[in-house]
């Protein structure tokens, strides 16, 4: 197979994957804001999923919004931790089941996913945490054409 192919081929993948995870996580968040009694559920839910997508700093912020939007209607502190738990449960599903399916179907380890997310986002900032993982298994796909044995006629 062509290494274009390959490439075209391996970020589709990563891409449905990416799109599957975003929207299973805004369902998520849709569904847990709706039970917590999160005024404004569903543009929350939404907003809060989407960012999501930013890798590491996305979710912290999802969850600022989240906080906010609960306590400018209650004081209660309970319900505050609700939507806390929530949110965690969230992280947990999308950090143990969903992204590491993505990045799998990139080629890459999970772990190393996670490395090499956190590295680029070092030293390229968001941008380069939302492209760490392609631009990697670009990479790992180039080197394979390259390390592969020609054959002989």
């Amino acid at each position: 197979m062509p290494v274009s192919s390959e490439i075209f081929r391996t970020l589709g993948t990563y891409l449905k994957a990416q799109a599957q995870n975003a929207l299973i996580v805004i369902l998520l968040y849709v569904a847990a804001f709706a039970i917590t009694g999160m005024p404004w559920w569903a543009i929350t839910g939404i907003v809060c999923g989407i960012l999501n997508l930013f890798p590491h700093l996305g979710p912290v912020i999802a969850l600022g919004l989240a906080l906010l939007v609960k306590w400018s209607v209650t004081d209660d502190i309970w319900k505050l931790i609700y939507v806390l738990g929530a949110w965690l449960v969230i992280q947990i599903v999308d950090g143990f089941v969903l992204s590491p399916r993505a990045s799998v179907r990139a080629g890459l380890n999970p772990f190393v996913s996670i490395l090499v997310t956190l590295a680029a986002g070092l030293m390229f900032g968001p941008i380069g945490m939302i492209l760490a993982v392609p631009v990697v298994a670009i990479i790992l796909i180039v080197k394979r054409a390259v390390l592969r044995p020609v054959p002989q006629i």
